[in-house]
This record gives C-alpha cells, sequence and structure tokens, in this order.
C-alpha cells in the first residue's frame, strides 16, 4: 500500500507540472474544456507579468532618469572633432577660392568652437530627448507585447531551466507524502484489527 500510494503521489505532482504547459491547445473531452495553465493564461499572465515589471522593477522614471544621467562629454569632444575635421573641413577646402584660406589652425578654433556649442545644446537636446522617450515609450505595452509574442516552446524551456530542481522536488514529495498516507492507512487498518 505505501508503494502504491507512493507511486500516486508521485504521478500526480508530474501530472500537475505537465498541466502547467500541456496541452498548448485547447482539448475538449466529455463537456470539459482543457488546456495547459500557461497556454491558457498566456495574455493574461503577459498583462500581469508587465504590470508587475513596469510597477515594482523598471519603472518609467527610472529610465528617464538613466538617460539624463548618460556623460556625454568624452563623446561631444569627438562629436565635434568628427565634424570640423572629417565633414566641414572637405566642404570648405573644396570650396573655389575660399578653400585655399583653411588652415589647420583656422580648423582648431573651428572645433574648439563647435564642441562649446555642441556642449552647451546637449543637455537641453538630452532632456528632450528623456522627456519625448517618456511621452512615447510605454514600458508596459512593451513587456506585454514581448510576453504575448514569447514562444510557449521557449518559455517551457525557460521555467524548466529555472525550476526543474525545484518540479523534481515537488514529484519527490508527493511520492514522500504518498508513502506516508499509505502507511497511516496500513496504521489506521492494523488498529482497527483488520489485519
Amino acid at each position: 500500500t505505501p508503494f502504491i500510494t507512493a507511486l500516486i503521489g508521485w504521478l500526480t505532482n508530474w501530472i500537475a507540472i505537465q498541466m502547467l504547459f500541456y496541452p498548448r491547445q485547447p482539448k475538449k473531452i466529455l463537456f470539459l474544456t482543457w488546456q495547459g495553465l500557461i497556454p491558457r493564461r498566456h495574455k493574461q499572465l503577459a498583462v500581469e507579468a508587465a504590470e508587475v515589471i513596469e510597477r515594482e522593477i523598471l519603472q518609467q522614471h527610472l529610465i528617464v532618469n538613466k538617460i539624463r544621467e548618460v556623460d556625454l562629454d568624452a563623446h561631444l569632444s569627438t562629436t565635434a572633432h568628427t565634424l570640423v575635421w572629417q565633414r566641414i573641413a572637405p566642404r570648405l577646402k573644396a570650396v573655389p577660392l575660399l578653400g585655399s584660406f583653411v588652415s589647420d589652425r583656422m580648423l582648431t578654433t573651428l572645433e574648439e568652437i563647435a564642441a562649446e556649442e555642441i556642449r552647451r545644446e546637449a543637455r537641453p537636446l538630452l532632456e528632450r530627448v528623456a522627456l519625448q522617450f517618456e511621452k512615447d515609450f510605454h514600458i508596459r505595452d512593451a513587456m506585454e507585447e514581448n510576453i504575448n509574442n514569447f514562444n510557449l516552446d521557449h518559455l517551457e524551456e525557460v521555467i524548466l531551466g529555472v525550476a526543474r530542481r525545484e518540479f523534481r522536488t515537488i514529484e519527490r514529495m508527493g511520492a514522500v507524502v504518498g508513502f506516508v498516507v499509505g502507511l497511516a492507512q496500513l496504521l489506521i487498518l492494523w488498529l482497527s484489527g483488520a489485519f
């Protein structure tokens, strides 16, 4: 008896774990329709997961604040240098008559002016980008869409990859509980004199 109940306990827990993912498509059995928990509630899980991620983990303002914290200075100097020496200088030198007056000293001065002006405009531009991002990008919608588009086979692989050991423990615990229940049944039968 304890071994049979252990097998039943393990089997019921194994079936319960399988029923998280299967059947993928709704199956009709007599008057009941059955579908695995995750496939059946995929859209609802996407909505709720996206809401939790937005509310608890990745708030909109957090991303905007991170955009505002971006250190642009090193990039701005490189941009000013590239802009003057690789984009503007060849065009200026190609202008007839004016091109012969363009010197490296003039370009260096122009680079310094460009770098100063770019630095002056960068922060307000970054602020406008951050505000536009906050207005246009909705984390919840993006997360919901990504989760909805997540392939269920791949989702199963991910969940099993993370929780395989815990699922095995649940199956074993079903066997242990079943075994204990079987022993309890034997004890009750023995105490009642049925043996």
